[in-house]
């Protein structure tokens, strides 16, 4: 209101002014007024001004050029100004003319028009202009905001309004007590070494003292970093944290695997979201998030394609098939959700539930809720027949099934149903006990139908879940489960080395002296993360420092065996001493195997990640819950 008295005074004012300059009183000064506020009467303005002096009306030819100034159409103007006492029929004169014209006005008076020309330009700029500068600033205050404060930032939306459980930024103090220094010290060594021979690369090579790229996306920086953090390495996470702000990029001409880059690289950056508050690691795994989505939107059915180019965003099923495993495609959810949560788009979230829905909708009926382990992406439809199994390929859509429930604040009920079910079939088709002890072990249906006794060290993970389902109303019973797989898995470790192997087989025959037998081509170790991950759950949850005695014996092998001068190395054979390597650092071993057992040997299980608050993704990136 202000602004629109002074502009009448001023107008009234210059009206006046033009009346004793042209020496004319015949216009009416209220209809100019009553068009103040609109782009319009700057042009009316110009040609009323022109009129008042000589009689005449400014060229038609250089009013296009003062109506795109104001953002406005020419011909919107000439239709909106029919009828009006400022403008005439299109009068056909020339730049000369105007020129002439210009020329025959005594200097006093060109002078003046000058003057109150300028005058007019200022005040409707100014008008004009205002309300979009204001708005430019909000933004950039909204946004500064954003950045500096994350405790002050507006709650985001999905749809509806999305509420993290009361989780705020954690703090960690560092290790306090001698295991725990041990892994940090374990985890300090791992870094120097790739920070000195692979820095930016994906794995290291610690033997060679080289790396290796997979995906070229400095992996072993993203997956690790929130260990870094929850291990109170301030100086290793400033590192991770400055390479991935300067010189992380996704802009890459090769194709990475939907899965893992999920798991690994945007749970990663979320993770680090959640655990420091920087929202440049939001900033990054949106960028990587919507180079991602080509997998679903590249997809003749729900079910996404394999392979992404992170450069193109086209995406491809695998060279050998058009299928993709089941737990490519199912352990995508959480990340995707998350995602969506932190930046208000709802489209990741949307997409990657999709699937679990299919899944849902399709149903496994054929094995009373155990799924068959590939889907095909053209037709959407499972490929009968195959292997039925808690282990590679299919592993993880079993634990993101339980997981999605608790990450949505245990809402969608159809996820804890599908899970309930699932889990009641492994026990009655895939659960055996080992002879002569009596060891619980979860095998596989080859086929979907032959029994086989073997089980991946894959398939350790599950023991955690059930143990965290008992924790949230789930039946007793699967605790007990839990426990006996638990014991079977560290029956995995009774080798030579004490490192476990990627298979064993458990034995079910009465009078064998042995209850599992290790495959010289599955006798290899990655230092896997699974076995410790379940002794995590197991010992929060019980309580029962048996399951870190079991942690700390497979960490003394590891430092033993799997350490070497520049990091540590997966290995050949469990069974043989010397150990031969394998000349590779999993990003997986700082991600996963040092996180759960730092984790586990913490002397506070109350308050550090409360199983209430936070869910772990498969690649032991923690997550906040929703409460929807």
């Amino acid at each position: 209101m202000k602004l629109l008295s002074s502009t009448t005074a001023t107008l009234t004012l210059l009206h006046q002014l033009a009346l004793v300059i042209c020496e004319a009183n015949y216009c009416q000064l209220s209809f100019f007024l009553a068009y103040t506020p609109y782009a319009l009467s700057y042009v009316r303005a110009v040609t009323w001004l022109s009129r008042q002096c000589s009689g005449r009306q400014i060229p038609w030819q250089t009013a296009p050029f003062i109506g795109r100034l104001q953002g406005m159409r020419w011909n919107q103007l000439r239709r909106s100004s029919e009828g009006l006492p400022f403008f005439t029929n299109e009068p056909k004169s020339s730049g000369l003319n105007l020129y002439r014209l210009w020329r025959s006005f005594p200097r006093m008076k060109r002078t003046v028009i000058v003057i109150v020309l300028l005058t007019l330009t200022c005040i409707f700029t100014f008008y004009i202009a205002s309300p979009f500068i204001q708005m430019a600033d909000e933004a950039s205050m909204d946004m500064l905001k954003t950045i500096s404060d994350i405790d002050n930032s507006p709650p985001i939306t999905a749809k509806r309004k999305s509420v993290q459980n009361k989780t705020s930024v954690p703090t960690f103090s560092g290790p306090t007590n001698e295991r725990q220094r041990a892994v940090v010290e374990a985890f300090k060594h791992a870094w120097k070494g790739y920070h000195k021979f692979a820095w930016g690369h994906d794995q290291l090579k610690p033997v060679s003292g080289g790396y290796s790229d997979w995906f070229n996306t400095g992996l072993t920086i993203v997956d690790a970093l929130d260990t870094a953090i929850i291990m109170g390495l301030k100086e290793e996470a400033e590192q991770a944290t400055e390479w991935i702000r300067d010189s992380l990029s996704f802009e890459k001409d090769n194709y990475v695997n939907l899965f893992e880059t999920t798991i690994r690289t945007l749970g990663g950056l979320l993770s680090a979201y959640h655990l420091t508050g920087d929202r440049m690691f939001v900033t990054k795994a949106e960028d990587l998030g919507e180079r991602l989505m080509a997998a679903f939107t590249n997809s003749k059915s729900p079910v996404p394609l394999s392979d992404v180019n992170l450069k193109t965003r086209k995406a491809k099923p695998p060279p050998w098939s058009a299928e993709s495993s089941l737990s490519e495609v199912t352990t995508l959810q959480l990340e995707f959700r998350d995602l969506s949560r932190v930046t208000g788009k709802t489209v990741y979230e949307e997409m990657a539930f999709k699937v679990s829905k299919h899944i849902h909708d399709i149903g496994c009926d054929d094995h009373d809720g155990l799924c068959d382990m590939y889907l095909n992406s053209n037709t959407g439809k499972f490929r009968p027949g195959t292997t039925i199994t808690f282990g590679a390929r299919a592993d993880s859509y079993y634990e993101y099934l339980f997981k999605q429930w608790l990450q949505t604040g245990k809402t969608i009920d159809w996820l804890l149903s599908d899970y309930k079910t699932a889990m009641a079939s492994m026990q009655s088709k895939l659960l055996r006990y080992s002879e002569p002890n009596k060891l619980g072990f979860v095998g596989e249906l080859l086929s979907g139908n032959v029994y086989s006794p073997k089980t991946d060290h894959l398939v350790c993970f599950l023991a955690g879940t059930l143990a965290l389902g008992s924790s949230h109303g789930l039946p007793e019973e699967h605790m007990k489960i839990a426990k006996d797989i638990g014991k079977g898995c560290q029956a995995m470790y009774n080798n030579p080395t004490g490192l476990g192997p990627e298979i064993i087989y458990f034995n079910m025959l009465p009078g064998q002296q042995e209850d599992v037998s290790i495959k010289p081509l599955d006798a290899h170790s990655l230092l896997r993360p699974e076995a410790i991950e379940a002794w995590f759950y197991l010992y929060r949850l019980t309580g029962d420092k048996m399951y870190q005695d079991w942690g700390w014996k497979a960490f003394e092998a590891i430092e033993k065996y799997a350490r070497v001068k520049n990091g540590y190395s997966s290995v050949k054979s469990v069974k043989r001493i010397p150990v031969s390597y394998r000349d590779l650092m999993e990003s997986f071993f700082l991600a996963e195997t040092l996180k759960y057992l730092y984790l586990l040997f913490a002397d506070d299980q109350k308050d550090l990640f409360p199983l209430d608050k936070w869910v772990f993704n498969t690649e032991a990136h923690p997550l906040p819950i929703y409460d929807h």
